[in-house]
């Protein structure tokens, strides 16, 4: 059954910066870490987008990977992992010897941090193929309890764990991942209950732009490092972009023109 809860809230796109600190600040600080979400906000974002999986024993965390090696001095697969063992890892010496304190975070523990920092969150859902519901659970036990006053944006790639989001996260404005914006796209959208559409950089399609953004959809673009390509984004109708680096997109944060 979905939660009911009091109220619906408006869409969070309706107070959603243009720049999105891409797992938090992380060409600063180490991905998905405190010190990343620190970062992102001393660099003067307002927004961080994180990723959230499960432990083998069912507890909502923040780590994009499916595979421990690239971000901790881990081995093996998250999903096989409790919690206990996830946190003994260190999840920041991959990116300095400085952080070698940096340990993976629970979503409570981000929640928490967040609200302290006044940082809205997008939450992307990045289970293990075949666990999206126990994921989509998890993170409904830590949502409904741990008290947060800023915005949260649901987002993913996974069909199915944006369905499960339909049912248990209703409360909640949702997105759809792509990478290329594709030609049934309202469709897909309209499959899962979202109401915003995130696409990759890479495949940038300015007439498929333009018709999401006629259509008065909420468009945001991921990985844009580059102040000149926000820019033109920001030109083209996309409302926000995700970076590695949000001082460097802020250093212009005033609203650009459309032509």
């Amino acid at each position: 059954m979905p939660v009911q809860l009091p109220g619906t809230p408006p869409s969070a796109y309706k107070g959603i910066s243009r720049v999105i600190a891409h797992r938090g600040a992380s060409g600063s600080a180490p991905e998905n870490t405190a010190s990343a979400m620190i970062e992102a906000v001393r660099q003067g974002a307002d927004w961080a987008e994180v990723d959230v999986t499960i432990s083998a024993d069912g507890h909502a965390i923040i780590f994009h990977d499916h595979n421990l090696v690239r971000c901790t001095d881990g081995k093996g697969l998250v999903i096989q992992k409790t919690l206990a063992e996830l946190k003994a890892l260190d999840a920041g010496s991959w990116f300095s010897p400085f952080s070698s304190d940096e340990r993976i975070l629970t979503l409570e523990e981000l929640l928490i941090l967040a609200d302290s920092l006044n940082l809205s969150l997008n939450l992307e859902i990045k289970p293990t193929i075949g666990r999206e519901a126990e994921t989509v659970w998890a993170m409904q036990q830590v949502l409904r309890k741990t008290p947060f006053g800023q915005s949260i944006l649901l987002s993913s790639f996974n069909y199915f764990a944006l369905k499960e989001a339909q049912s248990l996260l209703s409360h909640y404005t949702r997105a759809l991942n792509v990478e290329a914006i594709p030609a049934d796209w309202q469709d897909r959208m309209e499959s899962v209950g979202a109401t915003g559409l995130h696409f990759d950089a890479e495949f940038i399609d300015t007439d498929m732009i333009g018709e999401v953004v006629s259509a008065g959809t909420p468009l945001a673009c991921f990985t844009v490092n580059n102040l000149e390509l926000a820019q033109k984004l920001y030109r083209a109708g996309v409302s926000s972009v995700f970076t590695d680096y949000p001082d460097r997109l802020l250093l212009d944060a005033r609203p650009v023109s459309r032509h």
